[in-house]
C-alpha cells in the first residue's frame, strides 16, 4: 500500500524546475575589483590574469570543515566584500530577472526572491569544481544564483543534478557582451566541467526566499483523488511486520520525506519549495477528507549500508592508500563507496509544525519504516555525517550515512490517542488523569483499554518516578481491577521506589490480595538478566504493607515467604559450582539474605527468619566460613546492639564462631606440607587423577601426558579454582605434556586466611551481645 502511496505523490509533478538560465544584457552591471578596477566586458584574458592575481585558491566545505584540496576545487575566489557593484543600477535588470526565476523554479506566489552577494570565482584553463551540495548560510537561503561575465572561454559548463535528474548548463545564447545567470536549490547537486581555454569568471549570489504564499497550490482533482484512494487503503489495511510474531496490525502514520532540505526557521507550509509545497497541499487536503492531524518536522535519518570491498590492509579496518601513503583525512570519508544493500533505517523527529503553521508541541518519535516513504532516496542528499566499518572478519565492511531532512506526518485523528501513547506512555497516563480529574471515569477506563494491545512494550520505556507514581494513581482511581492489572503489570518491582509505596499500598487496599499476588507474580515471571534487583526495597515495602490492613498483612507474608523460597532455589544452584565461583556468587547475594532477615523483623516472621538461618548453617547448604562472617558484620553495621539480635543471627553466630575457634586452634601448614583441598563438583577420573596430586602433601610437580581436551579440563578446573598450582604444556611426544606444579602462594594464602580468621573471631567475641538469644523475641507470624 505504501508503494500506492509513493507513486501517487510522485504523479504530482512540480510547477518549475529545479534549475533554469536566462540571458540578459550587461549594461546595468558595474563591477569593481579592488586591486584590478572596473571590469570592461567582454573582460580580456590579461585583466581575468590580474584577477586571479590578487585572488585566492578557493577553499570547499565538507559539513562542518573548511578544507583546500585542488583535486576536489581548483578555482580563484575573490571576496564579496572587495566587489563593488551600482547596486541601484544592477537591480533595474536584476529584480524582474528574478520574478522569472521565482516563478520557474515553482516558489510560492506572495514571497519575494533576493540575491545577495557572495564572491567572484575565475576558473583559468584546467579549473573545476568537482560535483558538490552547497550549503544554506541561512534559514531563508533556498538557492544559489551564479552570474556569468562575458569572457571568451571553452568548456566550464555546469551540470546540476536533482532527484535523478540532471541537466548541462554550458551558458545562455547570448552575445558577447551578455550575461549568463543560473538560477538552482541550494539542495541540488552540481560541478563545473574543467575550462579547456580561455577564463570563466562568475558573480555567485545566494537567493533568499522571504515572505509566504498568498495562493493557494493549484492542484489537479484526478491527482488528489488518486492520493486519497492510496492513503485511504494505506491506513485501513493491516501489514505484518517482519521479525515479529505478533497479527498485523494497521499503521499508525504516514511519513513522507520531502525532496528539499530545511531549516528550523525555514521549514513552513507557505515556504516549501516546487513539488513539495505541492505534493504537501495534497497531502493536507486528503488529511482533511479523512479526518486526520497533518504535521511538519524535521527528519534525522539513519541508514546503514553494505558496501563495495576495498583495498583493506591486513590490520583490518584501515585502508590501505597507493604508495604507502595514509591520509587521515581520506580515511575518514565514508561517502566515496560503492553502496550495495541497505542494511537498516531509522528516521527520528522532532521540530513540529501544525497545520495553522505554528510550531507544534514535539512529539519526538523514531519510526518504523514501514510508515515512511519518499520521492527523493536519502542517498541523493549530502550526509551531514558518515562513518564506514572496514571488513573485520565476520562482520564490516559497511557504511553508516546520516541525513537532515524534512517531513509531514499525518495519522487518523480517531487513533491519535494510541499513537501519540506509544511515543510517549507518560504522556497517555497524563491524559487518563485529567478526564479522571475531569469526572470522565467512562472515557478513561476506555482509553487505558486502548492502550493494553501495546502497554507492555512501551510503558517500561519510562524511566521516570514521576510516571510510576501517577500510573499507580490512575490504577486505583479507575476502579477496574483486570484494567489497572494490564496498566501495572509491564513495570516490575523494582519501580517500587519509597515514595511510590503509599501509592502501591491503597491499591493493595483497594483490590485486595490475591489481585495483588498476581501483579507481582506477573513481574516476577517477567523479570529479565537485566532488570534491575528489587529485594533491597523489600523491607520498607512490607512494613509499609503491614501497616495497611489485613490485605497488606497478608501480602507482606506471601512476598517474604516466596523471595526466601526463591533465594534457596539460587543458592542451591551455586552449590554444584566450582568453589572460587559459588564463594563469588554467594558474596554478590548477601545484600539479599539481609533484606530478608530485616524483612521478617519488620514483619514480625520468626518461622520464616528460622527457616532461613537453618537452610544457612545446615551442613548441606551452609555459608561458606568467611562468608558468613562477612554476613554478620554487615548486620552490625550502622546497628544498636538491640536492632542486629532482632534479626535473630544467634544459631549462624553460633556456627561461626565455633568453626573459627577450631581453625584458629589447629597447626599452622608445616612447610613440607604442600596439600591443596581439592575442588568439589567433578568426579571423572581425570579430576580423580588431579585431586590425588594436589591431596599429596609431599608432590610438589607432575608431568601428565594429555590430549588437548583433556588438557583443557584441567586448565579449566584449575582457573575456575583460583588453585595455586600452574599449568604448562610442553610440546613434545604425543599427546603433549602437561606439567602442574603447585606454588608457594599456597602457603602464603594459608597465613593469611588464618590472620583474617583470627581478626574476625576477636571482632565476633567483642559483639557477643549483638548477636545473643537474650534480646526480644518476635510474636508468631
Amino acid at each position: 500500500m505504501l508503494d500506492a502511496v509513493r507513486a501517487a505523490l510522485a504523479a504530482i509533478e512540480a510547477e518549475g524546475g529545479f534549475a533554469i538560465e536566462l540571458g540578459c544584457g550587461s549594461d546595468d552591471l558595474h563591477v569593481e575589483v579592488d586591486g584590478v578596477g572596473p571590469l570592461r566586458y567582454p573582460i580580456s584574458a590579461a585583466t581575468a590574469r590580474k584577477l586571479c592575481a590578487v585572488a585566492r585558491p578557493a577553499p570547499y566545505g565538507r559539513r562542518d570543515k573548511t578544507l583546500h584540496d585542488a583535486r576536489v576545487r581548483d578555482t580563484w575566489e575573490i571576496d564579496g566584500g572587495r566587489i563593488k557593484i551600482d547596486a541601484r543600477r544592477w537591480q533595474r535588470t536584476l529584480e524582474p530577472t528574478l520574478t522569472t526565476i521565482r516563478q520557474r523554479l515553482g516558489l510560492p506566489e506572495g514571497g519575494e526572491l533576493e540575491a545577495a552577494l557572495d564572491k567572484m570565482l575565475v576558473y583559468g584553463p584546467g579549473q573545476f569544481f568537482a560535483p558538490h551540495q552547497d550549503s544554506e548560510r541561512a534559514d531563508d537561503m533556498v538557492g544559489t544564483l551564479v552570474v556569468e561575465l562575458p569572457s571568451r572561454h571553452e568548456g566550464g559548463v555546469v551540470v546540476v543534478q536533482h532527484h535523478g535528474e540532471k541537466r548541462v548548463f554550458g551558458g545562455a545564447a547570448r552575445g558577447p557582451k551578455d550575461l549568463s545567470l543560473l538560477a538552482f536549490y541550494a539542495d541540488c547537486h552540481h560541478e563545473v566541467k574543467p575550462v579547456q581555454a580561455g577564463y570563466r569568471i562568475t558573480l555567485t549570489y545566494h537567493l533568499l526566499f522571504r515572505g509566504a504564499a498568498t495562493e493557494p497550490a493549484r492542484l489537479r482533482r484526478d491527482a488528489v483523488e488518486r492520493l486519497r484512494a492510496s492513503v485511504n487503503a494505506y491506513f485501513s489495511t493491516p501489514v505484518e511486520l517482519p521479525y515479529s510474531t505478533s497479527a498485523p496490525q494497521r499503521p499508525d502514520r504516514l511519513t513522507y520525506l520531502l525532496d528539499h532540505e530545511y531549516t528550523p526557521k525555514s521549514l513552513g507550509w507557505d515556504c516549501l519549495k516546487n513539488a513539495d509545497r505541492l505534493r504537501a497541499a495534497a497531502l493536507r487536503a486528503v488529511g482533511e477528507h479523512l479526518d486526520c492531524e497533518v504535521y511538519l518536522a524535521l527528519a534525522d535519518v539513519h541508514e546503514c549500508w553494505s558496501c563495495e570491498g576495498d583495498d583493506w590492509d591486513r590490520g583490518y579496518g584501515r585502508r590501505a592508500f597507493g604508495g604507502g601513503r595514509h591520509d587521515p583525512e581520506e580515511a575518514r570519508d565514508a561517502d566515496d563507496h560503492e553502496l550495495i544493500d541497505l542494511l537498516h533505517s531509522d528516521v527520528e523527529l522532532g521540530h513540529w509544525v501544525g497545520s495553522d503553521g505554528r510550531v507544534a508541541a514535539s512529539v519526538p518519535a523514531r519510526l518504523a519504516m514501514h510508515e515512511v516513504c519518499f520521492t527523493r532516496a536519502s542517498t541523493e542528499i549530502d550526509p551531514f555525517r558518515s562513518e564506514h566499518e572496514g571488513y573485520m572478519g565476520n562482520y564490516g565492511n559497511t557504511v553508516d550515512r546520516w541525513y537532515h531532512r524534512a517531513a509531514l506526518v499525518m495519522w487518523p485523528r480517531a487513533r491519535s490517542f494510541v499513537i501519540r501513547a506509544k511515543v510517549s506512555p507518560a504522556w497517555a497516563v497524563d491524559e487518563l488523569a485529567s478526564r479522571v480529574e475531569a469526572g470522565g471515569l467512562d472515557e478513561a477506563r476506555d482509553r487505558a483499554k486502548e492502550l493494553l494491545p501495546f502497554w507492555r512494550h512501551v510503558a517500561p520505556n519510562e524511566a521516570s518516578e514521576a510516571f510510576v507514581l501517577k500510573l499507580l494513581s490512575v490504577s486505583a482511581s479507575l476502579g477496574d481491577a483486570e484494567l489497572a492489572l494490564g496498566l501495572l503489570s509491564p513495570l516490575g518491582p523494582h519501580r517500587l521506589s519509597p515514595r511510590a509505596t503509599p501509592a502501591f499500598v491503597t491499591l493493595v487496599q483497594r483490590y485486595g490480595s490475591s489481585w495483588s499476588q498476581r501483579l507481582f507474580s506477573a513481574w516476577l515471571a517477567a523479570t529479565r538478566h537485566d532488570t534491575p534487583p528489587w529485594p533491597s526495597l523489600l523491607p520498607h515495602l512490607c512494613e509499609a504493607l503491614g501497616a495497611g490492613g489485613a490485605h497488606g498483612e497478608a501480602l507482606a507474608a506471601w512476598l517474604l515467604s516466596r523471595e526466601v523460597d526463591s533465594f534457596k532455589r539460587r543458592y542451591t544452584g551455586t552449590l554444584s559450582l566450582p568453589d572460587a565461583l559459588r564463594v563469588e556468587s554467594v558474596e554478590g547475594r548477601l545484600d539479599d539474605v539481609l533484606a530478608l532477615l530485616e524483612t521478617a523483623a519488620v514483619i514480625r516472621a520468626p518461622s520464616v527468619r528460622d527457616d532461613l538461618i537453618a537452610f544457612l548453617t545446615a551442613p548441606e547448604t551452609a555459608l561458606p566460613l568467611m562468608t558468613a562472617g562477612a554476613l554478620l558484620k554487615r548486620c552490625r553495621e550502622g546497628r544498636t546492639p538491640a536492632a542486629a539480635r532482632a534479626l535473630g543471627l544467634h544459631p549462624l553466630y553460633r556456627r561461626v564462631v565455633e568453626l573459627l575457634d577450631r581453625a584458629v586452634a589447629a597447626e599452622a601448614r608445616s612447610p613440607e606440607d604442600w596439600s591443596i583441598e581439592p575442588p568439589s563438583g567433578c568426579s571423572c577420573a581425570l579430576c580423580r587423577e588431579l585431586s590425588a596430586f594436589l591431596r599429596d602433601r609431599a608432590r610438589i610437580k607432575v608431568a601428565w601426558p594429555l590430549a588437548k581436551e583433556r588438557r583443557r579440563h584441567i586448565h579449566g578446573v584449575i582457573d575456575l579454582n583460583q588453585l595455586p598450582v600452574t599449568h604448562v604444556t610442553l610440546p613434545r611426544g604425543r599427546p603433549y605434556t602437561l606439567v602442574l606444579t603447585k606454588q608457594e602462594a599456597l602457603f602464603e594464602r594459608d597465613a593469611a586466611l588464618r590472620a583474617e580468621q583470627r581478626v574476625l573471631l576477636g571482632w565476633l567475641k567483642k559483639q557477643r551481645s549483638a548477636f545473643s538469644e537474650s534480646g526480644p523475641s518476635l510474636a508468631p507470624s
